[in-house]
């Protein structure tokens, strides 16, 4: 059996007219639960508010493989959202809330038993760790968990990371996935002085990124241009294929989530790299970051059953 936990935020994004749920570890709870079995076990650790979204929230993850023994449900916070708006030049832009229910996670004696277990996978984003409360939360988790595999999906999110809180992640996880807006903000941070063009030379600040936190595997994302991989000191560049672009939400947490779950079937890391690849090509071709594709069609094409 495969056992894999995720921490971070759980929120809605709110239009004019919609909410929709989402948050990067939720998404990438949501897709990797779809491709492991019905017997392997994900659980995901996020705090909610006592409201009509949590209320949402809770129904849509019984429709799921997902744990939910490890959210929280609490009292004085609302359930995290982001107001989604366009901006003078039409470009979507939004509003992070502040002080919800996700920035209150709680190191619970709830937590603290499960991380009594072992497990395979543990996953954690920059983003979900913005405030004091979650922050420690997560330090906790950092101490006492025993898993195999430990993933940082970037997720840089307006001024919402500190270099400590990065380097933080950065010592300790063993399976990186950035993009290159994340890339670039990290060359910032830790190797201002090192003069390249990241558009020809990513691979440079990889090597340095691998040397520096002795990161197993890293994992870039280059948007329409493809994705590339480190490990073992191999680098990989995949070109992406030609197709039809419906949206691009969640395009990312489904890559991170096909690649943990091609990592813990022992694909080697061309296989990885094409899967994930893959996935997230699927993705952009159907709506919303908690969207179906065909699961069984994918890991059929990749014997990855």
């Amino acid at each position: 059996m495969i056992k894999t936990i995720v921490f971070g935020e759980l929120l809605f994004d709110v239009y004019e007219d919609i909410a929709v749920i989402g948050g990067a570890p939720f998404n990438y709870s949501v897709q990797l639960s779809r491709l492991i079995s019905k017997d392997d076990n994900l659980k995901f650790i996020t705090a909610l508010g006592k409201d009509d979204f949590s209320k949402e929230a809770i129904k849509f993850i019984e429709n799921e493989n997902i744990d939910s023994s490890l959210i929280q449900l609490l009292d004085n916070y609302e359930t995290g959202k982001a107001t989604v708006f366009l901006n003078e030049n039409k470009v979507p832009d939004y509003i992070i809330h502040e002080n919800v229910a996700w920035d209150n996670i709680e190191f619970s004696s709830d937590i603290e038993k499960a991380l009594k277990e072992r497990y395979d996978l543990f996953y954690f984003n920059i983003l979900s760790c913005r405030s004091e409360k979650s922050y420690n939360a997560l330090k906790n988790i950092f101490k006492n968990i025993d898993a195999k595999y430990k993933v940082c999906d970037v997720t840089f999110r307006k001024n919402y990371y500190t270099k400590e809180k990065v380097k933080e992640a950065l010592d300790f996880i063993n399976i990186l996935k950035i993009n290159d807006d994340e890339l670039l903000a990290i060359k910032n941070l830790f190797y201002p002085s090192l003069k390249i063009d990241l558009k020809k030379d990513s691979e440079i600040l990889l090597r340095n990124l691998n040397k520096d936190f002795n990161i197993d595997y890293i994992f870039l994302t280059l948007g329409k241009d493809g994705a590339a991989s480190l490990h073992k000191g191999e680098y990989i560049f995949k070109p992406s294929n030609k197709i039809k672009v419906v949206d691009t939400v969640g395009a990312g947490d489904s890559f991170c989530a096909a690649l943990s779950y091609a990592i813990l079937k022992k694909s080697d890391i061309k296989k990885v790299l094409d899967f994930a690849s893959a996935v997230s090509e699927e993705m952009i071709q159907v709506k919303g970051g908690t969207a179906k594709y065909d699961v069984k069609a994918i890991k059929e094409r990749f014997n990855m059953e």
